[in-house]
């Protein structure tokens, strides 16, 4: 009978390290084309970009994206003068987005920024 239990015990063991090791990189692993793509697709759902438009904020956020991933990976820095450029980067980042939008398109970003931050005050409580 300890003998059953036993295996039973390493069989669960031997899943659980298996299923652990299957699991996908986090989301904050991402690449920075990757992530450039899926703000440029979430910016499209809410603001139906035109195609002229999708391009030149796509060519935008990704070199925004690439000084975001240097940023993160200096590890000379400390962690406030990280989240001081990168506080900079995102006004650069909103500032170059609102001179590509029409006036319609603003008004909607500026509701979608408005939201942003409660998203991710949900998701620390989480």
């Amino acid at each position: 009978m300890k003998k059953l239990i036993l295996s039973a015990a390493i069989l669960c063991a031997v899943v659980t390290f298996s299923n652990a090791q299957d699991r996908p990189q986090r989301e904050g692993t991402r690449n920075p084309e990757e992530m450039a793509k899926r703000m440029v697709e979430r910016l499209d759902q809410e603001l139906k970009l035109s195609p002229a438009q999708k391009d030149s904020i796509l060519k935008w956020n990704q070199a925004s994206a690439v000084k975001q991933q240097a940023i993160f990976q200096d590890e000379k820095e400390s962690r406030e003068a990280k989240m001081e450029k990168m506080k900079t980067l995102r006004q650069e980042q909103q500032t170059k987005i609102k001179s590509i939008l029409t006036d319609e398109q603003k008004v909607k970003y500026e509701e979608m920024s408005k939201r942003t931050p409660e998203r991710g005050q949900r998701r620390q409580k989480n």
